[in-house]
């Protein structure tokens, strides 16, 4: 039977007329989502392109930053003899002070100052007497001869005992730094017989904040038995071997127990002329560098050959460094440590490992040392 006109509708035909906008409404929502997600996530080409050009641009720098951090330590750096200036508290002994309060500090502070150069340059040794154990360290610097004992108890030294004396018999002695004797010399006569071995003394307050006395021994000049002027390392020359001299003049500047022996020497694809100079007993004293028929560098590599100052071969940079009162720590691109002096125009390799002692002296210029 047919509805009649303007009958309500069922309401089974609202239920599915509701289902279906519901529908619509669904399919509407899952159309348009994922359009948005990918929007957000993916970037663009351009955005990736931005991207990669940033992390470019920043990694030279980070290179540049991480390289100069690692190069820090191969600097060139000027090494002073101030780590080696003796030290004492502006205090005297219980029973009073010998000279005064001040020149017993100077005193004391300038026996600290002999120590520290023997114990560079002398081996110590250890005594027993009884259950006391010793370290004795003796030596003479300049004319100056130095006991320092210095007794220890499980290892750990518990005191120092130094006692100086001078070229002329003079005698000082201190006890942990404090000065207790004072013999046949005084404090101007001492300064004197220092200035007298070539050293320069300078006295001066220690640290900020501290009360003590610093003394430094500066060496101003060589002492006692000059170094032969054969075996000498001075200036732009090794004995009678200078940078510049032609070849063909070697032998008649060499003595004539020395051996010249020639070689071809092939360093990056380019061969160069060598010449081994060796004693009469065969024993290598140095190379030659030839560059355009003249002397280009001289490798020194026996310890007949020293400095004014005494310093070859086998010294430690130690010795060097109270020699010289400033000298520049540098690294080849290899990373190998040499030190440069004034008035020498050379260099001294360094060995690394260890003891920092000198392995060889190039005087001028090397292929086999960049």
């Amino acid at each position: 039977m047919k509805a009649a006109p303007g009958a309500a509708w069922p309401k089974h035909a609202w239920l599915i007329v509701a289902v279906g906008l519901l529908l619509i409404l669904i399919l509407f929502f899952v159309a348009t989502r994922p359009r948005q997600k990918t929007a957000q996530v993916v970037p663009t080409a351009a955005a990736q392109d931005t991207q990669e050009e940033s992390a470019a641009a920043g990694y030279p720098a980070f290179l540049a930053e991480r390289n100069a951090a690692r190069d820090e330590r191969y600097a060139e750096r000027v090494l002073t003899d101030e780590p080696y200036a003796g030290q004492a508290p502006l205090a005297p002994r219980a029973d009073g002070p010998l000279v005064s309060a001040e020149i017993d500090a100077q005193l004391a502070a300038l026996a600290d100052a002999f120590r520290i150069r023997i114990q560079i340059l002398q081996p110590s040794q250890q005594t027993a007497r009884g259950r006391t154990v010793s370290r004795v360290t003796r030596g003479d610097f300049r004319g100056f001869k130095v006991t320092v004992v210095e007794p220890m108890v499980e290892g750990k030294i518990v005191s120092e005992e130094i006692t100086v004396i001078t070229p002329l018999n003079g005698v000082f002695k201190t006890v942990n730094h404090v000065l207790q004797d004072v013999q046949r010399t005084d404090f101007s006569r001492i300064l004197s017989e220092i200035r007298n071995a070539g050293l320069e003394p300078t006295l001066r307050p220690g640290p900020s904040g501290k009360k003590t006395v610093q003394a430094l021994l500066r060496a101003v000049r060589h002492w006692g038995k000059p170094v032969a002027e054969e075996l000498l390392i001075s200036g732009d020359r090794v004995g009678a071997v200078p940078l510049g001299l032609p070849t063909r003049r070697l032998k008649s500047r060499l003595p004539d127990s020395y051996d010249l022996l020639k070689r071809k020497v092939l360093v990056d694809d380019v061969y160069y002329d060598v010449y081994k100079v060796l004693d009469g007993r065969g024993e290598p004293l140095f190379y030659i560098y030839e560059k355009e028929g003249a002397v280009w560098g001289i490798t020194v590599v026996n310890d007949v050959f020293k400095t004014e100052m005494g310093v070859g071969i086998g010294s430690s940079l130690d010795r060097l460094r109270i020699h010289y009162p400033s000298i520049k720590l540098a690294y080849s691109e290899r990373k190998t440590p040499y030190v440069r002096i004034d008035g020498i125009q050379g260099i001294f390799i360094i060995q690394e490992n260890g003891e920092k002692k000198i392995v060889s002296i190039l005087i001028g210029n090397s292929p086999e040392f960049p």
